[in-house]
């Protein structure tokens, strides 16, 4: 019988199920959980500068990957540092665990220092919290941490007090069972019956979400089968060629017209693997039919016509099976008029020049520059409606804070998704205010010699609000920005660092950086027009308002 510590049973735990990064900051409460981490041949734990960082990190390693992110933080304001990422994580259901250490048993809820109640503290943020205060504990409740996690795609946390971590166990380590990952199935008879929808369809559309993730093919198939016109949520671009005849564009205040008007005029909407969508985009009138993976995804934001639960990978071909071929000459015209208007109608913002730069002449370098398989991670902000409308994706991957909507995401989910790949291209496409609030992590892409590159734009507002307060005739003054030299920032901390003023200057830059095998943030000052799809946006979100008021009155 092996006797072991529990920190090393923990370590040993977390490389049964598969776990080989542990990102966090250490910490008191946790030094021989590290020590054991360290030890472990099969784990590496990548020390960061904010715990906010590291819970990012394991987040987008868990949408990248689908396999479990970790992150490690000590007592007290460790533990609240995780907050946001973790929120990230369960927006966007990301199975992540939250390993933390807690104040000594002997110190709960008392005015120790550091010591609080993880558990209220994180409860929006996990669909699992536990404290281990006893040793006979820790394994049930870890264990029963990883399975929620795991099974029910969420974020989950375990904290143990301090004093547990030395104590001797001879805990057997529990591998994660098989069927753990199995996933509901609708019936062969509730998919077939969404058949005759799908066939009386005489102007079709889908609107495809993250879940369709590597499987652009199979979406392409279906949708030149089915004569339906495709438009994306941001987290699905590059799941298909935007220069596909059937790709529309986005969806949104930083959508396409054309996939707007394809909404206006479709008769049947295909809702495929979206877990979330600006709804004042869907017509009230408008049949939808959603496919998803999980079950309370289907008719979550809006009800649905039909609903079907099932992997996408199975399910679209079998619908399509069941779908009769069948010509739609004038729905096919419509798709390519809407799209042919829109590309001329964006045109002039691709092909703009001068100094600062106009934000969408620094979309179409980007997408110029980055390699047909790169990963792009989008912080929030001004910049990512500009990349939604305009960047037109090949077979890029793109990772967002997708429902949580948090700044300071780009900058750690490209550190933790060139850990998992690095042989593929990362960028982190950033604003200024998002880049400041994880600018210090930088430092860790120059400790673990990672060659991201940041691509930020600067352009000294908190823009989209400053727009918002400007078209509300409101004081925009207090959005101003003041942020430091980004170039020479990443100069200090021993990467490279540039700076583009002119629209001339992109391309070259760009190629130079994306070639460079170094750390790099190229800063670009930027233009901050107001936004064109942001009067729309309003404007639909005013008419919501009004008819919430008449429904009161």
């Amino acid at each position: 019988m092996t006797i072991q510590t529990i920190a090393q049973w923990v370590a040993a735990q977390l490389a049964a199920w598969g776990v080989k990064a542990i990102y966090g900051v250490p910490g008191d409460a946790i030094l021989p959980l590290l020590a054991a981490f360290e030890a472990h041949p099969d784990l590496q734990f990548y020390s960061v500068i904010h715990e906010a960082t590291a819970a990012f990190m394991a987040a987008a390693h868990a949408k990248y990957t689908g396999e479990l992110g970790v992150c490690v933080a000590t007592s007290g304001p460790g533990i609240a540092n995780l907050l946001n990422g973790l929120m990230d994580a369960k927006k966007d259901q990301a199975p992540v665990l939250a390993l933390t250490g807690q104040v000594a048993s002997n110190n709960l809820d008392t005015n120790y220092k550091q010591a609080a109640d993880a558990n209220l503290l994180l409860l929006p943020a996990v669909g699992f919290s536990g404290l281990a205060a006893s040793a006979a504990a820790v394994n049930d409740l870890l264990v029963k941490a990883l399975r929620s996690s795991v099974a029910q795609g969420q974020p989950a946390h375990l904290a143990i007090t301090k004093d547990l971590w030395s104590f001797p166990t001879t805990q057997p380590v529990r591998p994660p069972e098989p069927y753990l990952n199995t996933k509901p199935q609708s019936s062969p008879a509730v998919i077939d019956g969404v058949l005759p929808l799908l066939n009386r369809a005489e102007q079709p559309a889908i609107l495809a979400g993250r879940g369709c993730s590597g499987l652009g093919p199979l979406l392409l198939d279906f949708a030149t089968h089915w004569e339906s016109g495709i438009t994306l949520t941001m987290p699905a671009k590059g799941v298909v060629p935007d220069a596909h005849p059937l790709v529309l564009g986005g969806l949104g205040p930083g959508g396409s017209e054309a996939s707007s008007r394809m909404l206006a005029e479709a008769d049947l909407l295909l809702i495929a693997g979206a877990t979330w969508w600006p709804e004042l985009y869907l017509p009230d009138q408008l049949s939808i039919v959603q496919i998803d993976a999980i079950p309370e995804k289907i008719g979550g934001p809006i009800p649905v016509t039909y609903g079907i639960v099932g992997d996408l990978m199975e399910l679209l071909p079998r619908l399509q099976e069941g779908i009769h071929k069948k010509e739609k000459p004038h729905w096919q015209r419509r798709l390519q008029e809407w799209k042919a208007d829109w590309q001329a109608s964006i045109a002039p913002e691709y092909e703009a020049t001068g100094s600062p730069v106009p934000p969408g002449r620094v979309i179409k370098a980007i997408e110029a520059a980055v390699n047909e398989d790169a990963v792009i991670c989008l912080d929030v902000g001004d910049h990512t409606v500009w990349f939604n409308r305009l960047f037109r994706g090949t077979r890029q991957k793109v990772l967002v804070s997708g429902s949580w909507r948090s700044m300071g995401f780009g900058l750690p989910a490209a550190l933790s998704v060139k850990l998992a790949v690095p042989e593929r291209q990362v960028i982190a496409v950033v604003g200024d205010g998002g880049l400041a609030q994880s600018l210090a992590d930088f430092c860790t892409a120059i400790r673990y010699q990672l060659p991201i590159k940041v691509i930020v734009f600067k352009n000294d507002w908190w823009a989209m609000e400053r727009d918002q307060m400007e078209l509300m005739a409101l004081d925009y003054g207090v959005t101003r920005l003041h942020t430091p030299d980004f170039a020479a920032f990443a100069r200090a901390c021993g990467g490279k660092g540039y700076t583009v003023n002119d629209a001339a200057e992109l391309d070259p830059v760009l190629n130079m950086t994306l070639s460079s095998p170094e750390p790099t943030i190229v800063q670009i000052h930027t233009a901050a027009p107001i936004f064109p799809g942001l009067v729309s946006q309003l404007t639909r979100e005013n008419k919501q308002q009004e008819r919430r008021e008449l429904v009161w009155v």
